[in-house]
């Protein structure tokens, strides 16, 4: 898989953001999520203690931009980022120490912008909207509509 990074920045919540581009394909947004945080080595679809509030939050509010699947197929009782994170089609991505997106110690979440309704190098439908590094880096950095006080993915949980 041939990528270019377009962006990579510190959010305001002090985590490693990063936006790359596949080549004919689509762009995809990344946060990087530090040693030593709740979080760190969590997969993207594995429970955490650490997101019990946030899931609560999540379950009782509008489903944004999140994937439905994670929501209606999630296990009771289980707080996973997938269905936490409000993000363009839900977090599809997590891993870390492999040099993907970029080289760093991070663990990284990830979301793709190859959705029903995105544009992407391999197929487009009329309407179909391609996703800029403007809307992905964006993301990371405006309020959830459900919770405008809390940065999309918390420094701490």
């Amino acid at each position: 898989m041939s990528y270019t990074i377009e962006k990579d920045w510190v959010t305001k919540a002090g985590l490693r953001a990063v936006c790359l581009f596949v080549k004919g394909s689509c762009r995809c947004g990344y946060v990087g999520i530090p040693k030593g945080h709740p979080l760190y080595g969590v997969e993207y679809h594995e429970h955490s203690d650490a997101l019990r509030e946030a899931m609560e939050k999540a379950m009782n509010g509008p489903i944004g931009k999140r994937g439905v699947v994670p929501l209606f197929c999630h296990k009771s009782g289980e707080c996973t980022p997938d269905v936490v994170f409000d993000v363009h089609g839900g977090i599809t991505y997590s891993g870390g120490g492999d040099g993907y997106p970029v080289d760093g110690d991070e663990w990284w979440f990830g979301f793709d912008c190859a959705h029903a309704g995105d544009a992407t190098g391999y197929f487009s439908f009329p309407g179909d909207i391609l996703r800029t590094q403007e809307y992905v880096c964006l993301l990371y950095t405006s309020p959830s509509p459900r919770d405008r006080t809390r940065p999309r993915m918390p420094s701490s949980a």
